[in-house]
């Protein structure tokens, strides 16, 4: 049976992630501590080889691909970009704490969205096109193992609503340049829509030559709302 893995990695930070603003559609770059983190992780780690890089269109995705997989055929996936927080978009929660419209969103359902920007259910279904766009492409060009570089936000909520095990977004979140290894075969996408999760990366390289997992350390539930992305 041929299986398809793909390899989800968070994008470096950018000076807005530094600041604790809602960035998504905002097209911030990385910034010089980003850049140092990511080129500092490929010097240190390993990251899986892969034959395609998949990446969301924004700057901040696409130069964390280009130091990881500097030599790889790169497509953009414009579905895959972050969540567009509309009139919130590069503002903190300190600044945004008494805004009427802000709360509304915030204790809004899946239908409630930002002005100007995108409801869950919306940014939800943009994401399950994106994601399926991928899998086709890899499983009708023969692509067993890729890299998907985008956005903690789009990665936890891909891993909650197809991943198995089944767990809740925050617990999905990731560190920049840092993800997870996404496993399915033909009949369970298109029959379930289901890939298994396992394997986080990249790899810490050993002493010897030899590569074990990286160790992990999540974000916790405060910071992550601080620092949306």
């Amino acid at each position: 049976m041929k299986t398809f893995k793909l390899y989800m990695i968070r994008h470096g930070i950018t000076q807005g992630n530094l600041e604790g603003k809602y960035i998504g559609s905002t097209d911030l770059p990385l910034c010089e501590q980003g850049r140092e983190e990511i080129e500092t992780l490929v010097d240190t780690c390993e990251y899986p080889h892969v034959q395609k890089v998949y990446c969301s269109p924004l700057k901040r995705a696409v130069e964390t691909a280009d130091i990881i997989y500097p030599d790889t055929f790169l497509q953009k996936v414009d579905a895959l970009k972050e969540y567009d927080f509309g009139v919130f978009e590069n503002q903190s929660l300190e600044q945004l704490k008494e805004d009427a419209a802000f709360q509304e969103w915030m204790e809004g359902d899946m239908d409630t969205a930002p002005p100007q920007g995108e409801s869950k259910e919306q940014f939800q279904k943009r994401l399950e096109f994106g994601i399926n766009q991928i899998f086709m492409d890899m499983m009708q060009n023969d692509i067993t193992s890729a890299a998907l570089i985008t956005h903690g936000g789009v990665i936890a909520a891909l891993l909650a609503a197809y991943g198995l095990p089944q767990r809740g977004e925050l617990e999905w979140q990731t560190e920049s340049g840092k993800g997870y290894t996404v496993m399915t075969y033909t009949q369970l996408w298109m029959r379930d829509q289901f890939f298994e999760v396992y394997d986080p990366i990249p790899y810490s390289t050993l002493e010897d030559g030899f590569s074990s997992m990286q160790e992990y350390s999540f974000w916790d539930v405060e910071e992550q709302n601080e620092e949306i992305e």
